[in-house]
């Protein structure tokens, strides 16, 4: 059976585009459709951005988390260097001369009297306060004394240790005189005042 392609040929200018567009169209579809190429690639391809978004975006508020922590935590420890550890006296005088008698007391020694001193301190901007006494000891107690004030759960400078006599020949003595001092950061000013006899000078904290 033979086909007569003629009339095919004379349309041909009429039925060619026609199977090219759909062609194309087809084409175009399987594009569009394929795992590969196409929108739903491009889709896919744009959740796998979003994931790795979400993912770093996740990771930023954990950080900003944990800075937030961080920032808590100091200034919570801020808080209680200011209020604990630097305090006003009121609240701190016992617990520093207690520091310091037992101190004294677990080195066996025993202090005639104390001493206070009161200044302004230009770089930490708090005020330092001064305890000052002698006692009379052997090279052995001075150290343990020191270990002692340097364990208390007070912060106490040991600023200046004094001889102020002799060394005794026979029992090996030192008239030492100590001055210990810690920083506040409020005092009360009649309090001071009935200590002290007030705030007399400037102090300005030096390294060394």
């Amino acid at each position: 059976m033979t086909f007569d392609l003629r009339p095919w040929r004379r349309l041909l200018a009429v039925w060619l585009p026609a199977v090219g567009l759909c062609a194309v169209t087809m084409a175009f579809y399987v594009w569009q459709t394929s795992e590969s190429g196409g929108r739903r690639a491009q889709i896919r391809g744009q959740i796998e951005d979003l994931e790795l978004e979400i993912a770093r975006l996740e990771q930023l508020q954990q950080a900003a988390a944990s800075d937030r922590g961080t920032v808590t935590e100091i200034e919570r420890q801020f808080d209680l260097l200011y209020s604990d550890v630097f305090g006003d006296l009121d609240e701190r005088l016992t617990r520093i001369l207690r520091a310091v008698g037992s101190a004294t007391r677990e080195a066996g020694l025993l202090p005639g009297s104390y001493t206070y001193t009161a200044a302004n301190d230009r770089t930490t901007g708090f005020i330092r306060f001064g305890v000052l006494f002698s006692v009379d000891a052997e090279y052995q107690q001075i150290r343990q004394m020191l270990a002692a004030l340097q364990s208390s759960p007070e912060f106490l400078v040991v600023e200046n240790l004094n001889l102020s006599g002799d060394e005794d020949p026979v029992s090996r003595e030192l008239s030492i005189s100590v001055n210990i001092a810690t920083f506040l950061a409020e005092a009360d000013t009649g309090q001071l005042r009935r200590l002290t006899g007030g705030i007399t000078n400037t102090a300005e904290t030096t390294d060394g």
